[in-house]
């Protein structure tokens, strides 16, 4: 039986962290190994809540980066540097595990079933294999020209893709001269920018992922957020701002390597996991303090009920 690694980064979540690899293990167990557990921003993660799922499971080794990379954009000219390099999220693991295959999670997932087996058999020769596209995002889907399953077939022209952002079908607009910024896009629109296997339950191919990506490859970490584009400079005492002092767009987790794998020549397998996995919220729940209680309480009414844990008042 092959083994496998998890990587996971977690930012407060404490019992959603607990119950994310708690219930991975109950499905999953047979193919795990090793999971690398980075803790991001160690001082506010303890402010959210003890991460205890590390008193629990013996085959965590934990990290604790230097710095703090998050959601922030990186600096693709200090990706040399081994301990920038270890604030992008799941890049640690990445280059530390010796498995030939490992699971990216985040940390607000609940597993039902065993999501290990169904990305194996799934993944075949691909580089990786998950769900497919932030297609919410993208005009492509809303004008139905792409879906998650055929990603591969639809590759517009730049211009051919401008005609469709800007008629995005009712979803928000995204400024067209953002795109016509973008040096890379302009040159290759394929894939599509908001493409990507979705990192929240992703299984990378090692084999073929490490030497494709930095440190040994030209592609950009897999969980690296990217600006492309021009950066206005700051007037005096002006404070910056997200899409006001900077023209292009961001490449979201795992879209920048997306991308770059496949001008390699690699190809992802979508994977649909609903049956076997809820992800609950996201990134939202860290910016809404009554939908992050409602998913730690019910996260921890799991762990007493399914897992028998106890908790003091």
């Amino acid at each position: 039986m092959k083994k496998i690694d998890v990587l996971i980064n977690a930012y407060g979540k404490p019992f959603q962290t607990a119950l994310c690899l708690l219930s991975l293990m109950k499905q999953s167990g047979q193919w795990i190994d090793r999971i690398w557990f980075v803790q991001d921003r160690p001082e506010e993660t303890k402010v959210l809540g003890r991460q205890f799922i590390l008193d629990l499971l013996n085959n965590i080794t934990v990290y604790k980066p230097t710095d703090w990379r998050w959601i922030n954009h990186i600096e693709e000219d200090q990706l040399t540097d081994d301990e920038y390099r270890y604030s992008v999220r799941y890049q640690y693991g990445w280059e530390h595990t010796d498995k030939d295959y490992v699971l990216t999670v985040h940390n607000d997932v609940y597993f039902t079933s065993d999501p290990v087996k169904l990305l194996l058999d799934a993944i075949g020769d691909k580089i990786a294999a998950g769900e497919i596209g932030l297609c919410c995002q993208c005009p492509a889907f809303h004008h139905k020209l792409c879906s998650p399953e055929t990603y591969q077939n639809y590759r517009p022209t730049l211009k051919e893709f401008i005609a469709i952002a800007s008629d995005p079908k009712g979803y928000m607009a995204t400024d067209v001269s953002n795109y016509m910024v973008c040096p890379s896009l302009r040159k290759k629109p394929w894939p599509l920018p908001s493409c990507r296997v979705n990192e929240w339950c992703a299984l990378i191919n090692m084999q073929k992922a490490r030497p494709a990506t930095v440190p040994l490859g030209p592609a950009r970490p897999f969980g690296a957020h990217v600006f492309e584009g021009v950066k206005r400079e700051l007037r005096e005492g002006e404070e910056w701002s997200e899409f006001e002092n900077n023209l292009g767009i961001v490449y979201d987790t795992a879209m920048a390597w997306f991308r770059d794998v496949h001008h390699q020549g690699h190809t992802c397998a979508h994977q649909d996991l609903s049956k076997v996995a809820q992800h609950w919220s996201g990134h939202q729940a860290l910016f809404d303090t009554d939908l992050y209680a409602e998913n730690e309480n019910r996260a921890k009414k799991i762990l007493e009920q399914e897992f028998k844990l106890q908790f003091s008042d």
